[in-house]
């Protein structure tokens, strides 16, 4: 059974204390039989697993491990594409103000209240708005993140031992809160958040084609050359690098100045690469070669440092 096939079978929802506490308990054993350390660092009420020293390793490795609302619409991201977010954006708000209207009017013509139909309506919208972000969890988040936090571990497995004092694996908490868990390790470690060199996992399970969007700091730094070719030294994918400056998208990367995110998209003619099924019942493809390519480049790249 593959790491990623253990996490959808014991832990498919991370979401509440309870959730979240047991899987953590199963990430400081599986690690433990590994050869790591994980500890568990809470800050500002957020519970992020730390495996190594972050403060010292020459590469850190990231995935958020908790588990995203479900939603009746995808969150469709395109990581290249940044008219179409703005585009998807405004119409989603479009949507939720269409639906409001839709039980707001009714309201005011059968009772001739304008402010009520007006209220019904705004809690119709709000309802939508804030559901998609923290209503019922999705149960079915095998891309977004089991697959993140299967390529991390993956990637672990594959680190000689000689070379283990090189890395550090941070498992963050409450990113689909509004990268919450790695704004509270970014503000309480300020040295790994300004010169970390970090290399964040999100969404990597659904689709053949692997993005590696970098800040400019990152492709600036000695490890971004180590990187890419550690990258590109894995087989059975293709890999596309691109600037962080011209890329959409928004995970725990944007939390450290020197960082690099990793996510897996299809493509498609009109809109680039993308990720569907994201936040929907929907949301249930990984594929394992994405993750042993994933895992194969990164651990290459550890043995390059």
């Amino acid at each position: 059974m593959t790491i990623r096939e253990q996490i959808t079978q014991r832990f498919p929802v991370r979401r509440t204390p309870e959730q979240k506490e047991a899987f953590r308990r199963w990430i400081q054993e599986e690690t433990a039989q590994m050869g790591y350390s994980a500890q568990v660092e809470e800050a500002d009420k957020h519970q992020n697993v730390v495996i190594g020293d972050p403060e010292t390793a020459q590469a850190i490795f990231t995935a958020h491990y908790d588990t995203p609302a479900g939603f009746f619409l995808p969150n469709f991201m395109t990581p290249r594409n940044r008219v179409f977010k703005v585009v998807r954006q405004v119409g989603m708000i479009l949507l939720f103000a269409l639906f409001g209207a839709i039980v707001g009017v009714p309201v005011w013509l059968l009772t001739g209240n304008g402010r009520l139909g007006f209220l019904a309506g705004y809690a119709v919208y709000m309802l939508l708005a804030v559901g998609m972000l923290i209503g019922p969890a999705n149960k079915n988040n095998v891309n977004d993140n089991t697959s993140g936090v299967a390529a991390v571990l993956e990637t672990m497995a594959r680190i000689p031992e000689s070379d283990r004092s090189k890395a550090a694996f941070i498992l963050f908490d409450n990113e689909e809160k509004g990268l919450l868990g790695s704004k509270a390790y970014a503000k309480a470690h300020p040295a790994v958040k300004d010169n970390g060199f970090v290399v964040n996992l999100d969404c990597v399970g659904d689709g053949g084609h692997i993005l590696l969007i970098s800040s400019e700091t990152a492709r600036e730094a000695a490890a971004y050359s180590a990187l890419t070719q550690g990258m590109e030294s894995a087989s059975g994918r293709e890999l596309h690098t691109f600037p962080l400056e011209t890329s959409a998208g928004s995970s725990d990367h944007k939390s450290f100045k020197t960082s690099s995110v990793i996510y897996a998209c299809n493509e498609k003619k009109g809109i680039g690469f993308y990720c569907d099924k994201i936040h929907t019942s929907k949301d249930t493809v990984c594929d394992q070669a994405n993750l042993d390519f994933i895992a194969e480049g990164l651990s290459s790249f550890v043995g390059r440092l």
